[in-house]
């Protein structure tokens, strides 16, 4: 693909009509568990919600990936959009006719997570359609510091709309900013695969599972990308679960203030954009391995200490640490990911990645989030994270070769792609570097 000013142009329509759905969703987001978290202070509710909402993700993650592969992803990424928008909208008009409660909340996360099951692998596998090989790193990171500026912004906006309006008029936020990202995405000039029809019917589940294979298969044919999968499970289900729990900490340990809470989420964003924005300027570490190993180990030891901060604002100067270590282990992987993986297998392995992101948290809260009701939350946290140091310190003695995501004769920074003489089977790597 060649550097022109066009696909700059293309790659901001995109970010900007997906930043409008993740702008409404996190409103969406923050106000229904803020408001059961302030009700109900239970970290058995909190954690049912977010369960709900990532199982639900989790069930179309694989037939999205498929569908990634097979299908116009524009016409995916517009469907999952306004699919979304009409089950909200319709759960709006029941809140607001007086049903606020605990199952028409989880449907409303329900429905979100089935759709973005479904966006998700389509928008990562766009991404390279449109972008230079050379430059998806950056544009990756750009990418991370707008999502998280609008972490930022949505937490404050969510606790104004919480003082003022009912939950299911918040709902109808999500519903005006999906219609907004519709319009942007028809105006984007997205290639069609170039793949045999006959080659897109599937057999049935038999013929998910079969393609989920050899996404899987394939990626695992990469020894630091398994590795940072790998990585990335054991984090998601042992540390994770306590970032998603900071309203249950700032609650427990400082009080219910709603501006205890918009705080903490507005400083853990504010870290995601100092990250993001860093490694947009800096390019990143060579060895791209060694910088999510850094970044994971450095969300393992906040975990230990996030329970015993004597202040609010000690708490807060932890989530800022935590926030910028989030985009030193996304980018790198999400980049690696599009820059070794071919444009007919991307779909299937960033359903793997997502899948891997929506299973393992879940299995994570289910396990912690009711535990933390009958034990001190901080203790739990200082344990997890404990654990989670001497595992990814094991990894990293024990890492060899695979430590790097690239092969060792090559130079992590540089974009490779993979020559594929058949579906599931890795080629030779070549160099397909773009200035």
């Amino acid at each position: 693909m060649s550097d022109r000013p066009e696909w700059l142009r293309n790659v901001v329509m995109l970010v900007t009509a997906q930043s409008l759905m993740q702008f409404g969703s996190n409103i969406v987001g923050y106000s229904v568990i803020w408001y059961i978290t302030l009700k109900t202070g239970s970290g058995g509710q909190y954690a049912l919600l977010l369960v709900v909402s990532s199982l639900a993700m989790a069930l179309t993650t694989v037939p999205g990936g498929i569908w990634a592969d097979r299908h116009w992803r524009k016409a995916l990424i517009i469907g999952a959009d306004g699919g979304i928008a009409l089950a909200i909208a319709l759960l709006a008009v029941l809140m607001l006719r007086g049903h606020e409660t605990l199952w028409v909340i989880a449907l409303a996360l329900g429905f979100r997570g089935l759709g973005g099951g479904i966006l998700a692998p389509a928008v990562n596998a766009t991404v390279p359609q449109l972008v230079p090989a050379g430059k998806l790193m950056r544009v990756n990171s750009v990418n991370q510091a707008i999502a998280a500026v609008i972490q930022v912004a949505a937490p404050a906006l969510a606790v104004l709309l919480l003082v003022w309006w009912p939950l299911g008029r918040i709902l109808l936020v999500y519903v005006v900013a999906a219609l907004l990202a519709i319009g942007i995405t028809l105006f984007i000039p997205i290639p069609r695969l170039a793949i045999d029809p006959s080659g897109r019917k599937l057999e049935g589940v038999a013929g998910y599972f079969r393609h989920l294979g050899e996404a899987i298969h394939y990626a695992a044919r990469f020894p630091g990308l398994k590795r940072a999968m790998v990585m990335g499970a054991m984090l998601l289900t042992i540390i994770v679960p306590f970032a998603q729990m900071t309203p249950v900490f700032v609650v427990r340990l400082y009080g219910d203030e709603k501006w205890m809470l918009a705080v903490v989420e507005i400083t853990w964003s504010l870290g995601m954009v100092i990250g993001g924005l860093v490694i947009a300027a800096w390019g990143g570490l060579r060895n791209r391995m060694a910088m999510m190993m850094i970044a994971c180990l450095m969300a393992a030891g906040l975990t230990m200490v996030m329970g015993f901060m004597p202040t609010i604002w000690a708490f807060v100067a932890v989530m800022i640490a935590m926030g910028f270590s989030l985009p030193l282990l996304q980018t790198p992987l999400i980049t690696a990911i599009q820059e070794l993986i071919p444009e007919a297998m991307m779909g299937r392995v960033m359903s793997v990645v997502t899948l891997v992101a929506t299973v393992c948290g879940p299995l994570g809260m289910a396990v912690f989030g009711p535990l933390a009701d009958h034990v001190s939350l901080s203790w739990l946290a200082l344990v997890c994270g404990a654990v989670g140091v001497v595992i990814l310190g094991t990894l990293a003695l024990r890492g060899g070769p695979a430590t790097r995501l690239y092969p060792p004769d090559r130079p992590a920074d540089e974009s490779v792609v993979e020559v594929v003489s058949s579906v599931g089977e890795p080629g030779t790597l070549v160099d397909a570097r773009q200035d």
